[in-house]
């Protein structure tokens, strides 16, 4: 009996020394840990410092560039630098309402041609040019207006010439009364000769302030057509200033997934009924600081304040959806409905009342009609020419050609076809 409980005793020790290194170990484990969690803090600080400075250079250049696209007008979309491989930087997305280089430069190609000066490059040359060919018409305009008083100096001096010699002449009649004859025959012709003299003279004054009045209209008529085309170029800009603030920002999300589940492939997203969101709307859920595409998102049951998707498409199953990601559809906005028109040839599936349908679903509003009004048009196939053998190109028509004038943004069918989700048809 007191041999076994001395084996007992021992067994309770030993237990006890191996729960206390376990704990010693998990101790060391917990503080290391701790350590690699501050490293870790502090790098997403720095990151976060990091992506705070870029977008605010960003921010920057953004104002800059829409500046620069108000004063000198010719809005459009900049696919980038031409003959530039993008494809190492993933293909960006061109850059939508801004100055496109390629227009301007057309506009002051015009403008030279106009002004009847040779094309430069930039507004400054192009200008100076003009200031220089309206300098050159005022010399021209003093050197008559010097030419002129040249003649009048010597129509003064023929004067005092006929003078003198009416003079002489009267004086010899009263001495040589025998040769009054031949000498009023000789006056006479010598008064004749100087009256051809002044006529010519007259008349070529009378050319001189002819061919002045004509380059004064030219120069008028020259500066009335530059008035015109910076009223022209302001009234652009004005109206480009005017749509830019209709345009949702391109690449700007509509809202954050708040709850994710890898089992089901179900999502929630912070939209609802509030905002106008539809059943059936696609979105693409980005990353937020990288604004790379994970997959997609569509919406299958809508609450007041928020929305369950189907998460399909996802790029990479190690990187899942998750609480934080952002959402986009360049066709759907919270605060901003688009006044919608279709443009050219669309054929099945997405007709242009099935097109229409879907826009309506989005909250857009579809017209019938292409105007001032409209702030985005879609713009589908060529259209059947007259003769029913070929298409004509879209950019030839006079919708196209008038959608340009009044600078209305234009996409493509196919940018925008991943967000014009049709409904489900159940197959028998």
């Amino acid at each position: 009996m007191h041999t076994r409980e001395r084996g007992a005793a021992h067994v309770n020790i030993f237990f006890f020394l191996v729960m206390l290194v376990l704990f010693l170990g998990a101790l060391g484990f917990g503080y290391a840990m701790i350590g690699k969690n501050t490293e870790l803090e502090e790098a997403i600080k720095t990151a976060n410092a990091r992506v705070k400075d870029a977008n605010r250079q960003a921010l920057i250049y953004k104002h800059y560039v829409e500046d620069i696209t108000v004063e000198v007008g010719e809005a459009g979309a900049y696919a980038g630098r031409e003959g530039f491989d993008y494809s190492e930087y993933g293909t960006p997305e061109p850059l939508q309402n801004v100055a496109v280089p390629t227009r301007v430069r057309a506009s002051l190609t015009d403008f030279a041609r106009s002004s009847n000066v040779p094309e430069q490059r930039g507004l400054a040359a192009v200008f100076g040019l003009v200031t220089k060919s309206r300098e050159e018409l005022l010399r021209q305009i003093e050197n008559s207006k010097s030419t002129n008083a040249g003649v009048q100096a010597q129509v003064a001096e023929l004067n005092k010439s006929v003078g003198d010699v009416t003079k002489s002449a009267q004086a010899r009649e009263a001495t040589l009364s025998r040769e009054v004859s031949d000498t009023r025959t000789d006056l006479q012709n010598s008064i004749d000769a100087k009256d051809r003299l002044l006529a010519s003279q007259n008349a070529e004054y009378g050319a001189l302030r002819t061919k002045m009045s004509d380059q004064a209209a030219e120069h008028a008529k020259a500066v009335a057509a530059l008035r015109k085309e910076i009223e022209t170029l302001q009234a652009r800009a004005a109206a480009a200033a005017d749509k830019v603030k209709l345009v949702n920002p391109a690449q700007e999300k509509d809202g954050l997934v708040i709850e994710s589940s890898q089992a089901t492939g179900l999502a929630w997203i912070n939209l609802g009924t509030r905002d106008m969101l539809p059943l059936g709307t696609s979105f693409e859920v980005v990353k937020p600081l990288t604004g790379e595409v994970k997959a997609t998102a569509v919406v299958r049951r809508v609450e007041q304040t928020r929305a369950e998707v189907l998460i399909s498409n996802l790029k990479d199953r190690y990187d899942p959806v998750m609480a934080g990601d952002e959402i986009r559809n360049d066709l759907y906005s919270v605060s901003m409905r688009h006044n919608v028109y279709l443009m050219g040839r669309f054929s099945h599936p997405l007709t242009k009342p099935v097109v229409a349908a879907l826009l309506a679903d989005l909250g857009n509003n579809v017209v019938d009609k292409l105007g001032p009004g409209v702030d985005l048009i879609i713009v589908g196939g060529d259209l059947v020419n007259e003769e029913g053998s070929g298409f004509t190109p879209i950019t030839e028509s006079e919708e196209y050609k008038l959608a340009q004038n009044l600078r209305i943004e234009m996409a493509p069918l196919s940018k925008v076809r991943q967000y014009l989700k049709l409904p489900e048809t159940s197959s028998n």
